[in-house]
């Protein structure tokens, strides 16, 4: 694979597809001397040392963080999962007794689940973004920072547990009522709710970041066709991660309350259901899978093609198949419940979509094969573990087409057939593409390529050691050996493949280990990789390795799927893009800079200012793992501090900061490129942020009102117990002042926008402050009348998780009116800044949807059904 010449049949090989033997590698244009210095300056990572570490917010430092700590998180949890195979080794043992094996179990899955795959592949997603979309920085630097350590934290928090003898032991599944207080008192089931919540809001934080910068930042010319393959697995993957995640915090609030203030949920006794969890984790845990396979097929989509020597078959089609398979995956969650007692036209419905996922996945599969097969595959490291992937992954889909069945599944349930078939889908289907992507674009970011020696050691120890440790148990699950057993006795067949298993394990823990010293060992005595040692036809490849903070000092234009194959110049494009580049790239030299393009052609929009470094992420993350890690210990004073902590640390992160241009010199820019410059960052980012909170509190509330509806469907009275009828009076008269606040706060808009109007500004947020006060106060005075508690039954528990919900909100949106208030009385907002007001606006006005949403059902819907 040279990078030297080009191809005198280079259209030959273009027309069939082919790439030719030899590719001259377009480079990223590098500025002046004296501009790359200020830029150098300016995108430069804070001073060393402990405050600097914590303040950096560089794409390449978080994101490399996040797979550094994830990565020791993966290396953990395989050391319980070796722990429990010694233990499996032989019949009766008793190296490890039955309470310490439900923990390394609990652990052991928690940990790959929460802690190892999302944050592995969010990692990847925030360091490789910015050099495959062309553009320097992930829209929202410090909520990346902000997600790192709220990741890291409640991941401590999480093994904390082990310092009280307090491990969470129910699973990681934690199946009600079993991790209810009653089968589960003491500490260790809080921890398992609390701290892995905190890297459940880190992986959504990322989510969001991931989806504004593919959507938004891509460089010009990279229309949605264009987009690399990943970058649409990443978009599915963080769309799929809001929608499966919000329900999980939900569900873990749900249980908590549960277990800390006497709520009946899951409570069948007073009215509730331990079936709803079931529902409620389900409804995050089978799209869970996907959310990992979906980046996983991403990685390969840039590694085959390049293997091969032959550009991707199907791209569109493997599109379509990725969307298709993030849409079905939330269709499939009653997939796991089969034994529950689901009604039957249920059952096979479910049936059917748990068997046709299987469409879109092998869509990607054929279409990996048939570029393999019809291009010159080369046998490196990273393309090995691709052939492990398809070898593993593919018998993975095909006993879960089996588990698919409902009457297999009833014969297949709870035994170690699942566990087999669950391992090939999750570590042939996640781990094998990691580590292909660890081979592949680590050389990028260390400078310095993997020994390629030790990756085919690493590969086949690994590839060899799983099949040996997880094929067998196909086997002994169909022999009838049960999952989640800490023992077996000795006549019953199952010896044999327990002992392989061990066997094979300790292989694979072997290929594992071999990885970790080439790591180290290539980082000292590697061969350079250099800009391009793959041949690769990606943006990314056309920087330095490692590339500069800013990546890209003039941003590329693309004009093809391949740029690297196809295109000479990577600044070739129409005139008035190029010359918007060209004053991109010395301008501006004292502030972040990046560019906003159109969603679906990626047509320059505005140039906004990166948000710089800041040590209020992480304050606000140790306010958040305060709020969390009290409640484990019901310290509910220390709780209220870590609010505090949180709230200050909110303001503190978006507090204003000056620029250091002047008005003439944006003004400048303006009108000789004809783009917006916005140096209080870009409105665009911050509304579609907007909208995706938005979306999140939408989620939230369906997950809310799903358990209203389930509850109520499995009571014959309602409300249960002969509780009144809730009185209308007071939320009706909330209802009437909910909705006379937004045409006033869109009249404030309108002034602030369209006149310039200070003084109208102020009296619209006053006058919609004012309703909102009002609002929350008659919800407040509404509940202290009611005569029932969230303790009487269920009905009581969701009724107030409702209004609960609905005052939470309401108080968030009183503070965001406040915070704008107090900038108009400083009067930093004018006609060409004023995105806080038109949030606040459309904030409100999603707030009287909710609004109507939860009246509707709290207050209406026992009138009607």
């Amino acid at each position: 694979m040279t990078t030297t010449s080009s191809s005198s049949s280079e259209q030959e090989y273009e027309t069939a597809g082919i790439v030719p033997e030899t590719i001259e590698t377009p480079h990223a244009n590098h500025p002046d001397d004296e501009t790359k210095t200020a830029l150098e300056k300016i995108w430069a990572d804070p001073p060393s040392g402990l405050v600097g570490a914590i303040k950096a917010i560089q794409n390449d430092a978080v994101g490399g963080r996040i797979m550094g700590t994830a990565f020791i998180f993966f290396l953990m949890a395989g050391a319980l999962a070796l722990l429990m195979r010694l233990q499996l080794i032989v019949p009766e043992n008793t190296l490890i007794g039955p309470d310490r094996y439900n923990e390394l179990f609990t652990m052991h899955g928690s940990t790959m689940m929460y802690l190892f795959a999302v944050p592995m592949i969010e990692g990847i997603a925030i360091v490789m973004l910015p050099l495959l979309l062309g553009t320097r920085e992930m829209p929202f630097p410090r909520l990346g920072v902000f997600s790192y350590f709220t990741f890291v934290l409640g991941g401590l928090l999480f093994f904390s547990s082990y310092l009280l003898n307090a491990v969470p032991d129910a699973g990681w599944f934690a199946y009600a009522p079993l991790s209810g207080l009653k089968f589960s008192p003491g500490i260790a089931l809080d921890y398992w709710l609390l701290a892995l919540g905190v890297a459940e809001v880190a992986a959504i934080a990322a989510g969001v970041e991931i989806i504004i910068a593919i959507l938004r930042m891509r460089a010009p010319g990279m229309s949605l066709g264009r987009m690399p393959l990943y970058a649409w697995a990443m978009l599915v993957t963080a769309v799929s991660i809001l929608f499966a995640f919000t329900p999980l915090i939900v569900g873990s609030l749900l249980l908590e309350l549960d277990r800390k203030i006497g709520t009946q949920f899951f409570n069948p006794a007073m009215g509730g259901s331990p079936v709803l969890w079931q529902h409620v984790f389900w409804i995050f845990g089978h799209p869970e899978v996907y959310i990992q396979f979906l980046p996983a097929t991403g990685m390969l989509a840039m590694i085959v093609p390049v293997f091969s020597r032959k550009r991707m078959v199907g791209y569109p089609y493997i599109v379509m198949a990725m969307v298709s398979t993030g849409f079905v995956s939330f269709a499939l969650w009653v997939h796991h419940m089969f034994t529950v007692g689901i009604p039957q036209i249920g059952l096979g419905i479910f049936s059917a979509a748990s068997i046709f996922i299987a469409i879109p996945t092998g869509i990607q599969i054929f279409a990996y094969l048939a570029t393999i097969l019809s291009g010159r595959p080369v046998w490196k490291t990273p393309f090995l573990f691709v052939i492990g992937f398809l070898v593993t992954f593919i018998l993975g889909g095909i006993t879960g087409v089996m588990v698919g069945s409902v009457p297999f599944d009833w014969q297949a349930h709870d035994s170690y057939f699942v566990v087999a078939h669950l391992h090939y889908v999750l570590i042939g289907g996640v781990v094998f593409p990691i580590f292909a992507t660890l081979y592949y674009w680590m050389p990028k970011f260390t400078g310095k390529l993997l020994d390629e020696r030790l990756g085919k050691w690493n590969f086949w120890l690994m590839f060899c050691g799983f099949h040996i440790a997880f094929f067998p148990q196909h086997i002994a699950g169909l022999l009838g050996m049960p999952r989640r057993v800490y023992t077996y006795p000795t006549n019953f067949g199952w010896d044999i493949y327990n002992l392989i298993s061990t066997v094979g394990a300790i292989i694979l823990a072997t290929g594992v280990a071999v990885f970790v010293y080439n790591f180290f060992w290539s980082h000292r005595h590697g061969e350079d990789a250099g800009p391009n040692p793959w041949g690769a036809d990606s943006l990314e490849w056309s920087t330095d390795s490692p590339p500069l903070n800013f990546a890209f000092s003039k941003l590329p234009i693309v004009r093809s799927r391949h740029p690297l194959w196809d295109q000479h110049e990577l600044n070739e494009g129409q005139a008035k893009t190029r010359r918007l580049l060209d004053g991109l790239a010395n301008w501006p030299t004292k502030w972040r800079a990046a560019m906003i393009t159109s969603t679906v052609n990626a047509r320059p929009v505005e140039i906004f200012r990166v948000s710089g470094p800041s040590i209020w992420p992480f304050v606000a993350a140790v306010g958040l793992v305060t709020i969390f890690g009290s409640e484990i210990f019901s310290l509910r004073p220390l709780s209220l501090l870590g609010i505090v902590v949180l709230v200050v640390a909110i303001v503190g992160w978006n507090w204003p900061s000056e620029t250091p241009t002047n008005d003439e010199e944006e003004r400048a820019f303006e009108e000789e490129y004809g783009i917006p410059v916005r140096t209080y960052g870009s409105r665009v980012v911050s509304r579609s942020a907007m909208w995706l909170f938005i979306l999140l509190i939408s989620i939230a509330l369906a997950s809310f009102l799903f358990t209203y509806f389930y509850i109520r469907i499995e009571s014959s009275v309602w409300p249960q117990d002969g509780i009144a009828l809730p009185n209308l009076r007071w939320v009706g008269l909330g209802t009437l002042l909910m909705l006379a606040n937004i045409p006033i706060l869109r009249w404030a808009v309108r002034k602030i926008r369209d006149n310039n109007d200070q003084g109208k500004l102020k009296l619209g947020l006053f006058l919609g402050f004012l309703l909102e006060a009002a609002v929350l106060a008659l919800l407040l005075y509404d509940l202290s009348l009611l005569n029932f508690d969230w303790q009487t039954n269920a009905y009581g528990s969701v009724f107030f998780a409702l209004t609960g919900f609905m005052l939470l909100l309401l108080i968030c949106g009183v503070g965001i009116n406040l915070f704008a208030q107090f900038w108009s009385w400083r009067g930093i907002y004018h006609s060409d800044r004023y995105v806080v007001i038109e949030n606040n606006a459309l904030y409100w006005t999603a707030l009287a949807g909710v609004w109507l949403a939860i009246i509707g059902v709290a207050y209406v819907s026992p009138y009607l059904i």
